[in-house]
């Protein structure tokens, strides 16, 4: 078996690699300005956006998706994410692979540096519950000991990798693999997520993100 493939199915991650030039990069940012009542929801911008659905088709990234998933693959969404300075988004899953099985590429476009960190933990898609729910046990969900702590007592085998990406690299996780992004540099961070599932999967679109009560609307995403 190939040793990425044996990595995701074992740790969750693929690790970090180059797919676009930093021209590349500025053209699919430009897009993000796209306005949001031009698109169904929130994750859906490669309804619009020719350069993001060219991204998403990229031959780098499918090629390493069909080793994960197979050839029937559904891109159900797409998401341009500025990260401003002094923020840190908290370790968490998308509450939407609660409810179906995928993967996630994060791509950096811009100001990515060694204080625009990402980190996750491995094997942490294999335990059934989400960091989300470790706030019920006054789990401080920005303390990455404390978090992998708890991971630890689930898996013994999770460890903490953190990452530094460049503009124009991207890594693939698990679903639910924990993880979690901070940005400690002066100016904004950008980066973009493409998720995928395979079709036999039932893809829903959120009306509420709340991991103890999700609500999903009726129409499908694009």
């Amino acid at each position: 078996m190939n040793s990425e493939i044996e990595k995701f199915e074992k740790e969750g991650f693929i690790e970090p690699f180059k797919i676009i030039n930093n021209d590349d990069c500025k053209k699919i940012l430009y897009d993000s300005y796209i306005p949001r009542k031009y698109y169904t929801w929130a994750k859906s911008i490669h309804e619009k956006s020719i350069e993001v659905k060219e991204l998403a088709t990229n031959s780098g990234i499918l090629n390493k998706i069909r080793k994960i998933i197979g050839d029937d693959i559904l891109l159900w969404g797409s998401c341009f994410i500025k990260q401003e300075p002094g923020n840190q988004h908290s370790w968490h899953c998308d509450l939407e692979y609660e409810n179906w099985d995928g993967i996630t590429i994060w791509i950096g476009l811009k100001n990515l540096n060694k204080k625009t960190e990402l980190s996750l933990i491995t094997h942490t898609h294999t335990i059934d519950t989400f960091p989300q729910k470790l706030s019920e046990k006054n789990i401080d969900l920005n303390n990455n000991n404390e978090v992998l702590y708890e991971a630890k007592k689930i898996n013994p085998h999770c460890e903490l990798k953190t990452f530094i990406l460049n503009e124009g690299e991207a890594i693939i996780w698990s679903g639910r693999v924990w993880h979690k992004t901070e940005n400690l540099s002066q100016k904004p961070r950008e980066s973009i997520i493409l998720q995928y599932s395979t079709p036999n999967n039932i893809i829903k679109i959120p009306e509420k993100y709340d991991y103890k009560n999700m609500r999903w609307l009726n129409n499908s995403p694009p």
